[in-house]
């Protein structure tokens, strides 16, 4: 397909098959999908397992700006145990398999296309009550996603994802509040890294969130060396809680690889 082509096949896919009202905007190397809802798609569900974390991350945030990618955080160690409420939010069922059939859509399509989009930001939005999900995935992720060479774990940790709500998402059925940008790969892994650190301190041992350094610093080492990037010159790490700084150069992380 040409561009313009790809665009109405994948419209007319989601409507025929799906029976949505689907938006699309590229910009640059990024293509933009918006879902609205008229309807909750998030639900009130049971935990699994124990949800029982031993840290506190009071804040935590990363940026790549001129080569060099920023992380602030606050770690901390949980004076006592914190309790299990036995419950989580999570997407309604049929959301989710909404969210797989667009997967399968953009496969069908923008991957028989002369040139595809470098990445694809899915929001799917619940336009009466004014909250959204959104998700970011590396048109290479999806590719490797597609032949099985991503475990589960693995993809959840790669798939960015973002929950927020706002007034203005309310009766907005064009995405006419979304801020429209193309994603470059710097900016894709720090945010990334951001969700990789998240994951890693919910269910850790007290013990690690008193130097966390160390453990972030593998993190962002897996990550650059998994995605091969080397358009950086260091990376700067700021403890809030302790006010230790650590800078690293792409040397010193090639130097961990731990995994």
């Amino acid at each position: 397909y040409s561009k313009d082509m790809a665009e109405r096949k994948f419209i007319q896919i989601c409507r025929e098959e799906y029976n949505w009202d689907t938006k699309t905007k590229l910009i640059d190397n990024t293509l933009w999908i918006y879902i609205p809802y008229q309807r909750d798609i998030f639900q009130m569900k049971a935990n699994r397992f124990a949800q029982i974390s031993k840290c506190a991350i009071g804040s935590l945030e990363g940026k790549f700006s001129n080569g060099i990618f920023y992380f602030e955080y606050q770690i901390t160690p949980l004076l006592g145990p914190q309790e299990d409420k036995g419950y989580t939010y999570g997407l309604v069922e049929e959301i989710s398999e909404d969210f797989r059939s667009l997967l399968n859509a953009i496969y069908r399509v923008y991957f028989n296309t002369k040139q595809h989009p470098e990445f694809y930001v899915i929001v799917m939005a619940d336009t009466a009550n004014g909250v959204e999900v959104s998700y970011t995935i590396y048109n290479e992720d999806l590719k490797k996603i597609y032949n099985n060479v991503i475990p589960g774990e693995e993809q959840y940790k790669r798939i960015l994802q973002d929950i927020r709500g706002d007034l203005t998402i309310i009766d907005d059925k064009e995405g006419r509040h979304l801020t429209y940008h193309r994603i470059d790969l710097g900016e894709f892994l720090a945010e990334q890294i951001i969700q990789r650190i998240r994951i890693k301190f919910f269910g850790a041992d007290s013990k690690l969130c008193q130097v966390p350094e160390e453990e972030i610093s593998k993190i962002i080492s897996y990550v650059m060396y998994t995605y091969q990037f080397q358009d950086f010159l260091k990376v700067n790490l700021r403890n809030l809680s302790s006010g230790a700084e650590v800078g690293m150069s792409r040397w010193d992380l090639e130097e961990i690889k731990e995994f």
